[in-house]
């Protein structure tokens, strides 16, 4: 009966250059899955990131690495923050695709809103580049996910044009019950409660 209870997923800290060029082949391979449905998403920028020595979390089904997030807590929040009042986190995630891994996109969600409110925060904020094509069964699925979009904007650093999205933090007890996160997995600034 107590092997029953245990989670199924995993947050676990990605810390070897092995688990590095995993994390990177399944920002790849998700890139792939979404121009397959007409989906321009470039993750160039996200594989150069998990390459390098970015704080990288991964979602793990079992032993099968599904989802990892990159968090930013050190980096000046994107200036289209300003628009999430209360303090928060900016992060990269590797995105879903549509139709394909729905329940671990759901589940990953929910635990970013849990351990964002654990730590203080508000919410969590993402941005995916805002091409033609990305308004459409993407940003359907992470609104569906409980994401928010915001208007899109010019990143001020390199000008790119950009959708930024919103995740309001929230306690949430049942991601717990489905995942095991170990206690280094993506440690956060924590913020006192005023």
């Amino acid at each position: 009966m107590g092997a029953a209870s245990t989670p199924v997923y995993a947050m676990l800290p990605v810390l070897t250059d092995a688990a590095r060029a995993e994390a990177a082949a399944l920002a790849q391979e998700a890139a792939l899955g979404l121009a397959d449905q007409g989906i321009d998403h470039p993750v160039d920028e996200l594989v150069e990131v998990i390459r390098s020595q970015a704080t990288v979390t991964g979602f793990y089904d079992g032993d099968t690495l599904v989802g990892c997030v990159v968090a930013h807590p050190g980096v000046d929040l994107p200036h289209w923050s300003g628009d999430s009042p209360g303090p928060g986190v900016w992060v990269s995630l590797v995105p879903p695709v549509p139709g394909r891994d729905d329940q671990e996109a759901r589940l990953l969600a929910l635990w970013l809103a849990d351990h964002a409110a654990q730590h203080g925060l508000e919410w969590v904020g993402w941005e995916l580049a805002a091409t033609g094509h990305t308004r459409g069964a993407l940003l359907a699925l992470l609104r569906d996910l409980g994401w928010e979009d915001l208007p899109p904007v010019r990143r001020a650093v390199d000008g790119v044009r950009v959708t930024p999205l919103r995740l309001r933090a929230e306690r949430r007890p049942a991601p717990a019950v489905a995942i095991f996160a170990s206690p280094d997995a993506l440690p956060l600034p924590a913020v006192s409660a005023r």
